[in-house]
């Protein structure tokens, strides 16, 4: 996001106009002491990086770093004002330390800016206080991982703080296993698209017994970062580029036009931006095709199929596969 100075700008707080600028990209819960400790990483007037009492004149060039501002309020701890609300959960496991769920697609995974109710975040809230059992002391009412508001699947809720930032910790240091199914349509040949296939059902046994070998799948790995024509979309390149981060993941083409898929970095829109660089995109999304789309979908072929962590507190290994497959 870039902008001149003009002359009704011209003196006004460098936090002032960064705050009504975030405000005028969607970010409305912003306020200057909430942002003004991150302006010096993600604003730079002048392209050099701008103080939060910088005084602008007329002719500054003001750049604004929407990703880095959107990445700082997904982070941002909003549990106080998560409203409570009641909707029957797809509870697969439930013990006095966590929960897991199995989110449908087309729901939010918590609140954001525009959007304060009816996310999963909302829910579990109602649940557990219903049942007397919400710790106010979680983030985000216990939620530990994402999943994007089109992507259906196994997720894992912690009960209370600690359970929470153990479960985190998992994730960070990739102790965590999910594997994804996809389901794509095929728009130019490649490396992948002419991989052997392989029989789903002898895959998934596999991976309920804990024997899968991934040396005999795909190895798919890159570099993601912003989209430079469609902000909206992620861009997969097998060479680092500016902005972009490593990503790393595993697929294995199987029947029918679907793909299994375990991701080891967790890189935003991975998946997605993945098979779009090997010539395919997941059934149902319109973002991520051929041309320059920009509407977000509701529903995509995507699920996340299979999880496995250990329990912060007892220890064990727990692992929860969809058994629809």
């Amino acid at each position: 996001m870039r902008t001149v100075i003009d002359s009704k700008s011209h003196g006004k707080r460098l936090d002032k106009l960064v705050e009504l600028q975030l405000k005028n990209a969607g970010f409305k819960q912003t306020t200057r002491s909430m942002i003004k400790n991150s302006i010096p990483l993600g604003v730079k007037i002048n392209e050099e990086k701008g103080k939060p009492s910088y005084r602008c004149k007329q002719g500054d060039t003001l750049r604004i770093d929407e990703e880095f501002w959107k990445e700082f309020f997904d982070k941002k701890d909003l549990s106080e004002e998560i409203i409570p609300q009641q909707k029957k959960l797809n509870i697969l496991y439930e013990d006095k330390y966590l929960i897991v769920l199995y989110k449908p697609k087309n729901m939010v995974m918590h609140p954001g800016v525009g959007n304060k109710k009816n996310t999963l975040a909302n829910y579990i809230k109602g649940y557990l206080q219903a049942k007397n059992q919400y710790d106010t002391n979680v983030d985000r009412a216990g939620i530990v991982h994402r999943l994007d508001k089109s992507v259906s699947g196994i997720v894992v809720i912690a009960k209370n703080k600690y359970v929470q930032e153990e479960l985190k910790k998992q994730f960070t240091k990739r102790k965590v296993d999910k594997i994804y199914l996809a389901e794509i349509k095929k728009f130019k040949d490649s490396e992948l698209l002419n991989y052997p296939k392989s029989r789903i059902g002898k895959i998934v046994d596999k991976i309920e017994d804990g024997s899968v070998d991934y040396e005999n799948w795909f190895r798919a790995k890159g570099f993601i970062g912003r989209d430079r024509v469609n902000r909206y979309r992620m861009v997969f390149r097998p060479y680092h580029f500016k902005g972009s981060k490593s990503a790393k993941g595993y697929i294995l083409p199987i029947s029918g036009n679907k793909m299994l898929i375990k991701i080891l970095t967790g890189r935003m829109h991975q998946i997605r931006a993945t098979l779009y660089y090997y010539g395919c995109h997941i059934k149902g999304d319109t973002l991520y095709k051929p041309g320059r789309n920009s509407s977000l979908p509701e529903k995509i072929m995507l699920e996340s199929i299979y999880l496995s962590f250990t329990h912060p507190v007892s220890k064990k290994k727990l692992s929860f596969i969809n058994q629809k497959l």
